[in-house]
């Protein structure tokens, strides 16, 4: 029907036609990055860039491209930037000195960064980051409750640098900038801090950590959490228990599930069934009580090692923590996935081999937080969460290249088919 208004999964499909028929540039050896930026009554607006899959990470152009929901037109693109005028603004407010230079910088996944260097010191440099995605005024006052309530050798923050009345600005215009200290430094690839012991606020509820700082309504600087709906997943929520996040977790994977191309096969085998059972069986009562005992925590969503600075001289010493969009409040167990890629190779179905010694890796790592350690190996209450965590992990396969061989094909969705299998064949 003309009247209909266009659904998210219909302006996505709709804006990837678009950037591949060459309205970004030739999209020849290049994938599409995108990211949904404001959702209106009437139109959806969208981050989308043409990246070079295979070639270095440097920074690239992105747009934004707005999509009318009912006549279904799509909007000229408009390179999204930070202009040499609005970068001196942004310094002077934020920290009183005066712009002396400013470059493109390496991007993250949601942002838009500048390098900036001031005239009062010629050894200061900053990041300022365009964000489409993160409440840059919670992401500020997180980071400045993390400074001043953890040990900067567990968790170092960059020093960030509150521009007056963002939260208001990025509440008119759906993006916020921010302004950190940029610490020099290696992108760490095998160490991971914990910021699990900030106090939450009670009762504690699953979902976005949001903070506000007093300063953000003229005075003071104390720092207040409240949890509002997860939009990491977009889960919904907040949720009062565990089992609720749960159940809606593994949900959420099964749209994915529908969702996913080219895996035929798999889903010929398994979708009807993964569909009936999280339809039809699977409710709260089905999950077992005792994963209400999992400990809810403040979590960094995103702390991977492409998050981590480490020193360039020594990797063991970390500079900071960076990207601070995905905060919430949630079983530190959810934290599953992102932790296990610390001792597993990279792979193309997400779930590489072991390293040689990951064992020692796993003791070594849980060492260096012991009042975690017998949570995390010897609780029933973890055990029982990630059996049903790993099942919305894994339920979803990667799309398999169709030229593997029989032993390799076999493996690609080995884990996937396991976990699954384990589930459907306990519960339902």
């Amino acid at each position: 029907m003309p009247d209909e208004l266009m659904t998210k999964d219909e302006a996505a499909s709709a804006l990837l036609a678009f950037v591949f028929s060459g309205a970004l540039g030739s999209p020849n050896g290049a994938g599409v990055g995108y990211a949904l930026i404001e959702t209106t009554p009437t139109t959806f607006s969208w981050s989308a860039a043409l990246e070079d899959i295979d070639g270095p990470a440097v920074p690239v152009d992105r747009y934004l491209v707005k999509i009318d929901r009912r006549s279904r037109a799509i909007s000229p693109p408009e390179l999204i930037k930070l202009s040499e005028t609005e970068l001196a603004e942004v310094i002077l407010s934020a920290t009183g000195q005066h712009l002396a230079s400013s470059t493109r910088f390496t991007d993250g996944a949601l942002s838009i960064s500048y390098k900036v260097t001031v005239q009062e010191n010629a050894d200061d440099a900053y990041v300022v980051q365009l964000r489409h995605h993160g409440n840059v005024a919670s992401m500020d006052a997180l980071m400045m409750l993390v400074s001043n309530t953890v040990d900067p050798r567990i968790l170092p923050v960059p020093p960030v640098y509150p521009i007056p009345g963002e939260r208001s600005r990025q509440d008119a215009t759906g993006m916020g900038r921010q302004i950190t200290r940029l610490i020099q430094g290696t992108v760490a690839s095998a160490v991971y801090p914990t910021c699990w012991s900030i106090p939450l606020p009670e009762p504690r509820l699953i979902g976005e950590l949001i903070a506000k700082a007093d300063l953000d309504v003229g005075g003071g600087d104390a720092i207040h959490l409240n949890i509002g709906p997860d939009r990491h997943y977009s889960l919904g929520g907040p949720f009062s228990s565990v089992r609720e996040y749960l159940q809606a977790y593994i949900k959420s994977s099964l749209v994915a599930l529908e969702k996913q191309q080219d895996i035929e096969e798999y889903k010929e085998q398994y979708l009807e069934r993964i569909r009936d059972f999280i339809n039809n069986r699977m409710d709260t009562n089905i999950i077992p009580s005792i994963v209400e005992d999992t400990y809810v925590v403040a979590i960094h969503s995103d702390m991977g090692p492409h998050n981590i600075i480490v020193s360039d001289h020594s990797p063991v010493n970390i500079q900071a923590v960076i990207d601070w969009e995905f905060v919430a409040s949630a079983p530190f167990a959810s934290q599953y996935r992102i932790i296990e890629m610390l001792f597993r190779k990279s792979a193309a179905n997400g779930f590489g081999p072991e390293y040689e010694g990951a064992t020692e890796l796993r003791e070594a790592f849980w060492n260096a937080i012991p009042q975690w350690k017998k949570s995390w190996f010897d609780s029933e209450s973890t055990q029982v969460f990630l059996e049903w965590f790993k099942f919305g992990l894994f339920l979803k396969p990667e799309w398999r290249p169709k030229d593997l061989q029989e032993d390799q094909a076999r493996e690609y969705w080995r884990e996937n088919i396991r976990i699954v299998e384990d589930i459907l064949q306990k519960y339902a």
